[in-house]
């Protein structure tokens, strides 16, 4: 039985989720082309590369979703999020690298960081 490294298994999925939107732009682009009208190039190329990212955002959601829904279906309830300002919540990085630097210790987990708990 043949083992597959964890590194090459991130890797292969991380390729096919990133390749995915440009075959499908690539396919769309010689379908249109085939039909007699031709979609500009430039339009192609933006669509391969929005479409990672609002694909990512969609599997996210969708992925959270589920959680809640299975959550629900337990009786149990979400555990609480930090919900920063920033997008990846890099102010409460900022904030929690800047309070171990120079505060306490343990201060940088000071539940003024966590509006939502």
């Amino acid at each position: 039985m043949m083992v597959i490294t964890p590194s090459v298994d991130f890797l292969v999925k991380g390729t096919y989720f990133l390749s995915v939107p440009a075959v499908v732009a690539y396919a769309v682009g010689l379908v249109s082309e085939r039909f007699g009208t031709p979609i500009p190039a430039w339009t192609l190329v933006l669509t391969g590369l929005i479409a990672a990212p609002i694909l990512a955002a969609a599997r996210i959601s969708h992925i959270r979703l589920r959680h809640r829904q299975e959550a629900v279906a337990l009786g149990a309830k979400m555990a609480p999020c930090v919900r920063g300002k920033w997008p990846g919540n890099a102010d409460v990085l900022k904030t929690m690298q800047h309070r171990y630097a120079y505060g306490y210790l343990g201060m940088y987990l000071n539940m003024s960081v966590f509006p939502s708990l």
